[in-house]
Order: C-alpha cells, then structure tokens, then sequence
C-alpha cells in the first residue's frame, strides 16, 4: 500500500503551530480596502513530481489561469530592467533575487490582465512556482488571498531523478540531465520551498499523492479546487 506522503512531510504537518497568522477570511476576497486581490491556489512539489504535467492540464479547464514561474521567465522582455537582471543570474546559474522575481511576476500579472486573458473575478489563479520560498510567500502576501496550498509528494525519491532526467533529455537539455544537476534541484527544494508547508496554516495545507497516474492526480487536485471555483467565482465563459 502506498503511502500518501514522506514520513518528513508528515511530521512536519503533525509539529505545524496552529499560532500563525491565519489566512483565510469568511468575507468574499474582494475588498474594497485591500484592492483587487489575486485569488490563488498554490501548486508546490518537489522536482520530477509532476507539477508542470498537472498546470498544463489544469490551464485547459475554464475559470482557471495557470501561471508557472518558467512560462513567467520565458516571457520576459530581455531589453527591461529585470530581463537583464535574469540574464545575468542565469548566465552565472545564480537564482533571481527573490524581489526581483516578485516584480517580474507582479508585471506579467497585469499584463495577462490588460491582455484579457486573465480576469481576477472569474478565473481561479494557479500559482506553479510561485512563491520559491517563505520571503518571496511574504512579498506576494498583500495581493493575493490563498486559497489553498497543495503539496504534491512522491515516497519515492529516484522515481522523481529519473523523472528529471527524462524530461531533460527528451526536451534536449543536455546538462540539466546530468545527476548532480538533478540532485542540486532536489536539495535546493529541501532548503527553499519544502518550508513553506511550515509557514502556512495547517487548514490550507492540502496534501496530494503524485505517485499514482497522471489522471488520478488531477482527480485530487480538482476535488479540491473546484469546490472554491463555486465557492467565489462566476461560472466561466464557456
């Protein structure tokens, strides 16, 4: 029998303070005070778990934008400020610093807005990437409500490797298959993202088994997305 999660992840969701901040709010997102809030779900999961393979199915379903932090990056204009910024980290393999990345992803934000293609009161914004880490979780706080943070886990660590691996070769980046790129991905995660399951309340915290198919991993993810889609948001556009 497979287990749902990491025996880690698990003791980290038994030891989380139920002291922090909470997030949530009983009153429609939207305030007048506060702005427009950007209504999220967060899609976080260690390398090689299959999260781009879920956001890519996920954006074709209506009343859903998903937004992943390398489609952010692709789109970025080489010629701006932060383009060159992010040429230059990624030219030295040094991540952007993480004001820098919330700059760059607040723009891209309103430019899908100003383009029509993402309407914050009727579509359910997927974060995918985004936040990085706990500072980063902080600086996107004021313009978004969070709806939920689902952690996707696979027991088997090598599985997800081999993952890595695979993607990288078929998708002919040579040296991203190389294992001690594959393995400083993975530790990277472990030291920046994995805190946040820490760092959010515990009733957010959604945990899905990214071991089983494809299609029964989406199934999990929807049974817990679509009920907040009702919940606040206009039926889309069909």
């Amino acid at each position: 029998m497979r287990r749902m999660h990491s025996a880690s992840t698990q003791r980290r969701v038994i030891r989380r303070q139920r002291t922090k901040v909470d997030m949530t709010t009983d009153k429609s997102p939207l305030h007048e005070a506060d702005g427009l809030r950007y209504q999220a779900v967060m899609l976080v999961g260690p390398p090689g778990v299959g999260k781009g393979t879920q956001g890519k199915m996920l954006a074709q379903i209506p009343g859903i934008f998903h937004v992943s932090s390398g489609d952010m990056f692709r789109e970025l204009d080489t010629n701006s400020k932060c383009g060159q910024i992010f040429q230059q980290c990624a030219g030295i393999g040094k991540l952007v610093p993480d004001d820098i990345t919330i700059k760059i992803w607040q723009d891209y934000m309103q430019t899908k807005v100003r383009e029509g293609l993402y309407a914050p009161e009727r579509d359910l914004l997927i974060l995918d990437g985004i936040p990085r880490n706990i500072t980063q979780a902080a600086l996107i706080k004021p313009y978004t409500t969070i709806f939920k943070v689902i952690f996707m886990v696979c027991a088997d660590r090598e599985v997800m490797f081999k993952r890595i691996r695979g993607r990288s070769l078929k998708e002919n980046r040579i040296d991203d298959s190389e294992e001690v790129v594959v393995r400083y991905r993975w530790d990277l995660y472990k030291r920046e993202t994995e805190p946040l399951i820490d760092h959010y309340p515990q009733e957010l915290i959604r945990i899905i088994d990214a071991d089983n198919v494809a299609a029964d991993v989406l199934h999990q993810i929807l049974s817990t997305i679509v009920p907040i889609q009702k919940k606040y948001f206009k039926p889309p556009l069909m």
